[in-house]
């Protein structure tokens, strides 16, 4: 193996010339050079970003034959034209995984800026942390940087603002020692570095994700964590190590710059602590877009399924790790480790249902109690009416005799509308009667006094499992809160799950993607950290990178052709040929994917209508309003003066292709305000319009629509004859053909047939 230092020598020396094509001027070469590592050893990037990057120089390896990814970096850094960086093909990636990229190499640069503070080096240009530390300083209240502190919260060795690789716990070490014992204030400075960090890192991933090519008018860039806060062992190395072992660069981890949710919890002895389960209220970006939502996450447990939960109105969307990669996916499967679901299982089997058994089951302390308080009341019934019948002793006789006498009844008779009876005993009888009732009062009193002897000791008994029952059910509770008990439904294909409610998320790309709707909403996202046992005394930490962002449908298509003013005014035929010598590469990729995957086709018809300008772009206008005719004799180019743009640019179609798992077709069409002349009783569409309550305008979009579908069939099909033999162009058109029969058109918010609707 050539020694490296000779190596980088020999290129300075031949200078080796080699365009930059699109390279990102702003950004540093050292950035562009980890940019480039970075993909290159995440498989996700490179799968969908890595053909952006293109590197020119030699291949150098570690002893175990991979790539020494860190040398390349010098490599690039003293010969930048070794590498070349095309934004034309990264602006039409996933976004979220040019905002993962961006948002990793932030960190890298932040983690840089700060190792040499740490080495005392003179930080010289750092504008992260200058940005940093203005961000952190402003946040906390005045009153807690008083005396030395100030001076502490700067000093390298001993600051926790600075130690990028200390867990919590040991960030929390660090406040103590340097004179911020109040648990309060120590929270105050937590939450204010955890606002710092997520700022900071948010606005220079921002920055960097446009450089890259990236288009978005809503960026949130989010850094967290949940667990105890404890250190875990080999969490978030971001450097490999070298021949020797060790880590080339020695850049500090980043496990200090995902913040946890924190509580000061207690009242005589307070204690801060990391919040097991966080979570993150978020919108949806509306205005006729889509959300796109992407997760990258850090220091995954292998033996621990990562488990986050999005829920939008009030359904749940459940991402689990998977044992094999740190990818986030719908599917559960996890057959060895600790899930979420089974610590709910064990907790509600091993312990709320045991403890329920205990308290409400057969024989349960409360059946027991329930029984015991039934004795109680009887036997006080008894003791009730013993005593009323023995105060009786004292002033009225008792018969003797079971059937009184002829002279007895004769007197109950005379007296039978009251009056008092002579029915007095002997002084016998009734002496022994007045005994008799003595003992059974005493007894019943001893009865008694046991009962509720026993229903104490019961209840006390009772008192620890019902207060240990109570906490388990409230935190059984909790955990089902947490996972949400309305399930979303999905299907699966290829790595593409879509959801009932249309939203997806791509195994491949890690993007979960909310429809495109025209309101904002709010969503939750909550990220789970998995406890040891389903008592919960300690959890394991997880950090997650979340990114949002906007995206029109189809942004990342293979083909587009937008279409602006292409139409005469009540026109729809288009005779303009869609394919030219530029998209030869795409329509080989074309044929060549559906000749070995047989590419399903998706057709999306969308006829809007009337059109309006919503700022940056052009959307269906809800209410169709339409004017009589054109104001003025320049009215092709006047402004409308409520939406900033002319008629021309309302009058707007576009055609999408995009490649995935299938051959994917969108067509998209608007009409300027003014009335359309359109005769539907020659194109036999009157009863059509009446039946589902169409414009003329709406229909003329929707004539459009189908015209560009129709001129498309006819190219692909001219196309198919040159990529394909003749049984695979036969098989092509056939499916292409039928899969347009099968199609229905939209046309506001109704749904017809194409064959109902003839040119």
């Amino acid at each position: 193996m050539l020694n490296f230092r000779l190596i980088i020598a020999l290129f300075i020396i031949t200078r080796l010339t080699i365009g930059f094509g699109q390279d990102q001027a702003d950004l540093p070469i050292e950035t562009r050079a980890y940019l480039f590592h970075i993909v290159k050893k995440s498989p996700i990037l490179e799968n969908n970003i890595g053909k952006a990057f293109e590197y020119a120089g030699p291949t150098i390896k570690l002893k175990d034959g991979k790539l020494n990814y860190d040398s390349i970096e010098v490599l690039i850094i003293n010969e930048p034209s070794l590498l070349i960086v095309r934004n034309e093909i990264i602006s039409t990636s996933p976004k979220g995984l040019i905002a993962e990229a961006a948002n990793k190499t932030a960190i890298w640069e932040l983690c840089k800026q700060i190792q040499k503070v740490l080495d005392g080096k003179d930080k010289g240009d750092s504008p992260l942390i200058n940005s940093y530390l203005d961000y952190f300083f402003d946040s906390i209240p005045k009153n807690i940087i008083r005396g030395k502190i100030y001076d502490e919260l700067l000093k390298p060795t001993t600051s926790p603002i600075f130690q990028t690789n200390l867990s919590l716990i040991d960030r929390l070490t660090l406040l103590e020692f340097i004179g911020i014992k109040d648990k309060l204030e120590q929270k105050q400075l937590l939450d204010a570095q955890n606002y710092a960090i997520n700022r900071t890192i948010k606005e220079r991933a921002l920055t960097i994700f446009n450089a890259l090519g990236g288009k978005v008018t809503d960026f949130e860039n989010i850094l967290f964590a949940c667990g105890d806060g404890s250190y875990t062992s080999g969490l978030l190395e971001e450097r490999d190590k070298d021949e020797y072992g060790e880590y080339n660069k020695g850049l500090p981890k980043a496990i200090g710059l995902f913040p946890y949710d924190i509580d000061v919890k207690g009242t005589k002895k307070q204690e801060i602590m990391a919040k097991r389960i966080c979570s993150r209220w978020l919108e949806t970006v509306g205005n006729d877009k889509q959300t796109q939502l992407h997760f990258d996450v850090w220091g995954y447990n292998s033996s621990k399924q990562t488990t986050v939960v999005i829920e939008r109105k009030n359904y749940q969307y459940h991402l689990f790790g998977s044992e094999k990669t740190r990818f986030l996916s719908p599917d559960s499967t996890f057959s060895k480790g600790i899930t979420f679901q089974r610590i709910i299982n064990d907790l509600d089997d091993f312990t709320y249902k045991a403890l329920k058994n205990s308290i409400e089951g057969k024989g349960g302390y409360n059946l027991q109690i329930k029984n015991v308080q039934k004795d109680i009341s009887e036997t006080l019934r008894l003791i009730q009416e013993e005593e009323s019948n023995y105060s009786d002793l004292h002033k009225t006789d008792y018969v003797t005799k079971k059937k009184p006498s002829r002279q007895m009844r004769k007197l109950k008779k005379k007296n039978k509308n009251g009056g008092p009876l002579d029915l007095k005993p002997t002084t016998k009888s009734r002496r022994n009667a007045k005994s008799n009732k003595q003992t059974e009062l005493i007894e019943l009193y001893e009865r008694y006094d046991e009962l509720q002897g026993l229903e104490k000791e019961l209840m006390e008994d009772r008192a620890p499992l019902l207060e240990e029952y109570v906490a388990k059910k409230k935190l059984l509770d909790h955990y089902k809160s947490k996972m949400g008990e309305n399930w979303m439904s999905y299907t699966e294909k290829d790595g593409l799950y879509t959801y009932a409610d249309g939203a997806t998320f791509d195994l491949y790309t890690q993007e979960f993607t909310i429809p495109a709707s025209k309101e904002t909403e709010p969503f939750e996202i909550r990220l789970i950290s998995i406890p040891e046992d389903f008592e919960g005394g300690s959890s394991d930490e997880v950090m997650l990178h979340i990114s949002k962002t906007d995206a029109l449908p189809y942004y990342d298509s293979d083909f587009q052709l937008k279409l602006e003013d292409r139409f005469e005014p009540d026109s729809y035929n288009f005779s303009q040929v869609i394919f030219t010598k530029v998209d030869s590469s795409l329509l080989k990729l074309l044929f060549e994917e559906f000749k070995k995957n047989n590419l399903p086709f998706v057709l999306q018809l969308q006829a809007n209508g009337v059109g309006i300008w919503n700022g940056e772009n052009v959307i269906r206008d809800e209410n169709q309003n339409e004017l009589t005719s054109y104001p003025g004799a320049t009215n092709e180019e006047k402004l409308l003066s409520r939406q900033s743009i002319t008629f021309k640019q309302l009058r707007y179609s576009n055609l999408s292709i995009k490649l995935s798992r299938s051959l994917n077709i969108r067509i998209n069409s608007f009409t300027d305000p003014v009335a359309s002349s359109l005769s539907l009783k020659d194109l036999k569409l009157e009863e059509l319009a009446k039946e589902y309550k169409l414009t003329k305008n709406e229909v003329l979009s929707a004539l459009r629509c189908i015209s560009l579908l129709q001129k498309l069939k006819e190219d692909l099909s001219y196309q198919a004859t040159n990529y394909l033999t003749q049984s695979d162009s036969k098989k092509f058109i056939d499916k292409l053909d039928g899969a347009i029969q099968k199609s229905k058109i939209q046309i506001g918010n109704v749904y017809i047939r194409l064959k109902d609707i003839q040119l």
